[in-house]
């Protein structure tokens, strides 16, 4: 096992910090030195990253002399960059919960002591293999991106819970599924529903991995009451970019085929073609028309098996 950094907590569980990295420069160091702020619970940090070629790692190094990182040499994508991660935390380092961090993500110093005291006093009779923080914009720190995420009744529509409204903080809910951007998964998760289906490189394979955990007779809880903030400005609508929209359309197939039920293809070929028109002119008055194209582009990439 590789030698500890001094300011980690042995005692108590053991939680690795995995913050995967695409040239991720200033936000990647100041989600690093939050990792070192934490208290109560302090994690591991793991540096993975994908291929960067700004100097973020050396920058990195240079900050925190003794932490682990994973050069990939190349962008894996989400899904096979937080994997190879996820495995050297549990068999090289011990972990025994690991997170996944978004490189634009700060976490509160007492997240994961939160966070752990929340999957104790969920209750319940099924163990929790999951659970994530409220996380709010780092631009508007009261106002909400998302606390967990609802899979809709039709199965292609993925649904940020409280996303926009402001912070209300109350007990650990269970949820579908918790957004990638900042997630605690426990090893006997791991083991027992797999680890993130590469597959989908990126986006939806949250939604996927919820899914596969509930099925494996585990719980997916939010925490309300932890607390990060994610880099995505609430001005721009959250970061859904034209690239952002395409790969959600083809992932929505994947997803579909997948996990999917005759009501969720014929809402897919209802909201995401028939009606498509439609959100091509709402996306004309609200500077959202390329999004649709790329989202339409995506979908139909998806059909075709691109």
């Amino acid at each position: 096992r590789m030698q500890q950094p001094a300011h980690v907590r042995t005692a108590g569980p053991r939680v690795v910090a995995v913050v995967l990295n695409w040239n991720g420069g200033d936000e990647t160091l100041a989600c690093l030195a939050s990792l070192r702020q934490a208290t109560g619970v302090v994690p591991q940090a793991l540096l993975a990253d994908n291929g960067s070629a700004d100097g973020s790692i050396e920058r990195a190094l240079a900050e925190d002399p003794g932490l682990v990182v994973l050069r990939y040499g190349s962008n894996l994508g989400y899904a096979a960059g937080n994997n190879r991660a996820i495995r050297h935390a549990l068999d090289v380092l011990g972990a025994d919960w690991v997170c996944l961090l978004n490189s634009d993500v700060i976490v509160a110093p007492d997240t994961f002591s939160v966070l752990l005291d929340g999957a104790a006093a969920a209750g319940g009779g099924a163990p929790v293999g999951a659970v994530g923080p409220c996380l709010l914009y780092r631009d508007r720190p009261e106002v909400v991106w998302a606390c967990g995420g609802r899979i809709g009744p039709q199965l292609n529509v993925t649904q940020l819970l409280g996303h926009g409204a402001g912070r209300r903080p109350g007990p650990p809910v269970d949820v579908d599924y918790l957004p990638g951007a900042c997630l605690l998964v426990s090893r006997q998760a791991c083991e027992r529903a797999g680890l993130l289906d590469e597959s989908f490189f990126c986006y939806l394979e949250d939604a996927d991995w919820g899914v596969r955990l509930r099925q494996a007779g585990l719980r997916v809880v939010a925490v309300s009451q932890a607390l990060a903030w994610h880099g995505l400005s609430s001005s721009t609508g959250g970061g859904y970019s034209a690239g952002r929209k395409y790969m959600t359309g083809v992932n929505s197939v994947h997803f579909l085929r997948k996990h999917g039920t005759p009501s969720g293809w014929i809402a897919l070929f209802v909201f995401d073609l028939a009606l498509w028109p439609l959100a091509l002119l709402r996306g004309l008055f609200t500077g959202g028309a390329a999004g649709a194209v790329a989202k339409l582009r995506g979908v139909i990439d998806g059909l075709r098996g691109a």
